[in-house]
C-alpha cells in the first residue's frame, strides 16, 4: 500500500516524461477522480494511504493519459459556462471558445419565448446551456450520431430535468417542413480534411472525426446549413456559427450570398474571429 503524497509524485512523473505539460494539474484530477474527493480532501492529508484497488485503477488512467487520453474522456465530464456535461468519445470535448458562442446568443436573443435550433449538438452544451440560463429560449438539438444524442439526452436530464430536446438528423432533415425557428446556432466542424492529421494527438486521435473534419476547404457545413436554414427561420431571425480563427471573410461570403444581412464576425478572449451572426432578411 502507497500513501497518496507517493502516488502523486510517481504520476506527475509519468506525465511529465510523456511531454504533457499538464501533468500537475493531470494528476490531481485524476486522483480526486478516482477517490471520489475534492480538492481540500486532496491535499489535506497527503500522507494517507491509497489501497491497491485504488492505486491499480489510478494507475491505469495515468497510463492512458501518458498515451495522450484527454483527461475529459479519463474522467468522463467536462466543465462549460460553470456547468458539469458528461462526455465521452462519441462527442467533441466543449472548449472555453465556445461559452462565446452562448454569451453571444444570450445578450442577443431577449424576446419572449424564443425558439432555438442547433445544428451538431454533440454533448448539448450549447442547447443545455441557453436553456439553463436563459427562461425565455427553448432549445432544440439535432446530430447525426445517435450516441451524440444519448449522451445530450442524458446531459439535458441530469441539468434541466428535460429529456425531449434532442433527435437524430442529418442536418435538417427530420425537421419538418414548415417549422420555424428564432435563431439557428451551429459549432459545425469546420477543419480541412488534410489538416487533421496535424491536430495534436490527443484530438486527432481520441475525438470524432466526425465533428471535426469541415471538408476539402473546412467550410462544407457552413455552406450546407447556411443554405438550407433560410426556411427554417422565422423573418429576421439570426443564424449563429462558431468559426475557425481564419474563416470570416470565407463564411461571411456564404452568409450573404444567401442573402443574409447584418453579419458581424465576433472575437474570442485571445482577439481572433470566433463568431459569425448574420439575420435572414
Amino acid at each position: 500500500m502507497t500513501t497518496l503524497s507517493n502516488l502523486r509524485a510517481v504520476a506527475r512523473n509519468f506525465i511529465k516524461k510523456a511531454g504533457i505539460n499538464s501533468h500537475i494539474i493531470d494528476t490531481d484530477v485524476l486522483l480526486m477522480h478516482v477517490l471520489g474527493i475534492d480538492k481540500n480532501a486532496l491535499l489535506i492529508d497527503l500522507r494517507r494511504p491509497v489501497d491497491d484497488e485504488h492505486t491499480d485503477k489510478f494507475m491505469r488512467l495515468v497510463n492512458a493519459r501518458c498515451n495522450y487520453v484527454p483527461i475529459q474522456y479519463l474522467t468522463g465530464k467536462c466543465e462549460f459556462m460553470s456547468l458539469e456535461f458528461a462526455v465521452d468519445h462519441n462527442v467533441l470535448i466543449p472548449r472555453p471558445d465556445t461559452e462565446i458562442l452562448v454569451e453571444t446568443i444570450l445578450d442577443a436573443e431577449k424576446a419572449k419565448n424564443v425558439r432555438g435550433l442547433e445544428i451538431g449538438t454533440g454533448s448539448g452544451c450549447i442547447s443545455i446551456s441557453l436553456e439553463y440560463y436563459a427562461d425565455n429560449i427553448a432549445m432544440h438539438g439535432l446530430d447525426i450520431c445517435h450516441k451524440a444524442i444519448k449522451i445530450a439526452t442524458q446531459n439535458s436530464l441530469r441539468i434541466l430535468r428535460k429529456d425531449d430536446i434532442f433527435m437524430i438528423s442529418d442536418l435538417f432533415e427530420n425537421v419538418p417542413r414548415g417549422t420555424l425557428f428564432d435563431f439557428i446556432v451551429s459549432n459545425p466542424p469546420y477543419i480541412e480534411t488534410e489538416e487533421i492529421e496535424r491536430l495534436d494527438n490527443c484530438v486527432k486521435d481520441f475525438e470524432p472525426t466526425l465533428a471535426l473534419d469541415g471538408g476539402v476547404d473546412g467550410l462544407a457545413f457552413y455552406r450546407q446549413i447556411t443554405n438550407q436554414s433560410g426556411e427554417y427561420l422565422v423573418e429576421g431571425g439570426r443564424i449563429y456559427f462558431e468559426i475557425g480563427y481564419n474563416q470570416a471573410r470565407a463564411v461571411e461570403e456564404i452568409l450573404a450570398a444567401a442573402g443574409y444581412v447584418d453579419i458581424k464576425i465576433l472575437n474570442d478572449y485571445a482577439g481572433k474571429n470566433r463568431v459569425a451572426i448574420a439575420r435572414r432578411a
